[in-house]
């Protein structure tokens, strides 16, 4: 278990003893701040794993190449914000504050942590994790209607749900570059589309996240996020490879490295080259949701049948310039779950897919980003 050190010193001190401190020497000009987002406060197992990421997070980084910051907040403490110092060879916890009880699934709350972040611990670069539940684009509490999982938005607070252009919102354009998303449903292109301005790189799932998801890639892999190079393709293969090297239900999952530079040259495309409707069935496109009625379709393997046959490579090409990494294991729970289901193809990107029998939530989609540079006339 961690250890918690409580800093007793006046605010004017506060910065240096914070992030001025380095035990480590960084390479020159090379310092990243990492903020660890812990959006937990919720009754579920999840809650329950937030002091776990923090654990393995503490054991795994070395204590070089920057500064990482940890925001919690779960069902059982009052939500704080840490620092990780580096002693020696061994890592301890720093309480910096604490806050009275607060929605942590709210803009207002991420910004305020995203910019208390960027003025404690200044730095040539950022990144975060962002762990919570996840459902991608969806609206507050719609998941919720259908049959399986427990997963909420892209973010949660106990009934409050963090949507995507909140998220959006809450981060400042060109800040990090990247944002790693421990969170189902966070490879979706309505995501991507709103973030595109705000990380260079997202690393994202298309289905669910099995628990306890990264908590053994943090132990072994932290470091890869630091400088001297920040190796995210490394980072998310080792995470994939752990995924794939579980037995029975645990070796299910999906995960990609998104480069966001990519995703206004393959909108502007899709804007001008779309020629036609979807007329196929929609129960022969890969879903990735163990849902009744599919919400969460690969994106290649449906805009491939709104383009002619001729502009599927150019769709192809402009897809795999968004796509660094993508890996996905043979199957979703096959054989332990109704609704499992077979990956035979993982663009690394899905997409949501108008349908007549879900207007109110057509109305929903219709309002996002992605939607209005793609379809609207």
């Amino acid at each position: 278990m961690y250890k918690l050190v409580f800093l007793l010193v006046c605010s004017c001190l506060f910065m240096f003893f914070s992030c001025e401190k380095n035990n480590e020497p960084s390479p020159a000009g090379s310092q990243r701040t990492l903020l660890v987002y812990l959006a937990r406060d919720t009754k579920d197992l999840l809650s329950e794993l937030t002091e776990e990421k923090i654990d393995a997070i503490v054991q795994g980084w070395d204590g070089k190449g920057g500064h990482i910051l940890v925001y919690e907040d779960k069902l059982t403490a009052s939500p704080a914000l840490y620092r990780i110092v580096r002693s020696g060879d061994t890592n301890t916890i720093e309480i910096i504050e604490t806050y009275p009880e607060e929605n942590s699934a709210s803009k207002e709350v991420l910004s305020r942590v995203i910019q208390k972040t960027v003025s404690l611990c200044p730095a040539d670069s950022y990144g975060m994790i962002f762990f919570s539940h996840g459902s991608g684009w969806l609206p507050e509490h719609y998941f919720g209607k259908g049959t399986l999982p427990d997963s909420r938005s892209i973010g949660t607070d106990g009934d409050t749900e963090l949507e995507i252009t909140d998220l959006a919102a809450a981060i400042p354009d060109g800040l990090f570059d990247f944002i790693i998303f421990e969170a189902c449903f966070s490879a979706g292109i309505e995501l991507v589309y709103e973030l595109k301005n705000k990380t260079n790189y997202i690393v994202g799932s298309s289905a669910e996240i099995v628990s306890p998801g990264f908590r053994e890639i943090y132990k072994k892999y932290i470091n890869y996020l630091f400088y001297p190079e920040a190796d995210l393709q490394a980072f998310t293969e080792k995470a994939f490879e752990h995924v794939n090297s579980q037995s029975g239900a645990y070796q299910s999952g999906t995960l990609s490295l998104i480069r966001t530079a990519g995703i206004d040259p393959l909108a502007g495309w899709l804007k001008n080259n779309i020629t036609q409707e979807f007329s196929g069935s929609y129960n022969q496109l890969q879903h990735f949701d163990r849902k009744t009625e599919h919400l969460f379709y690969d994106f290649e393997d449906y805009f491939s049948h709104l383009v002619n046959e001729n502009q599927r490579a150019t769709l192809s090409g402009l897809i795999s310039d968004c796509i660094v990494y993508k890996a996905s294991t043979p199957g979703f729970f096959e054989g332990y779950d109704r609704n499992s289901f077979v990956i035979s193809s993982h663009s690394g990107l899905t997409t949501y897919i108008l349908k007549d029998d879900l207007a109110d939530l057509n109305e929903y989609y219709k309002r996002l980003g992605w939607y209005q540079a793609i379809f609207r006339k």
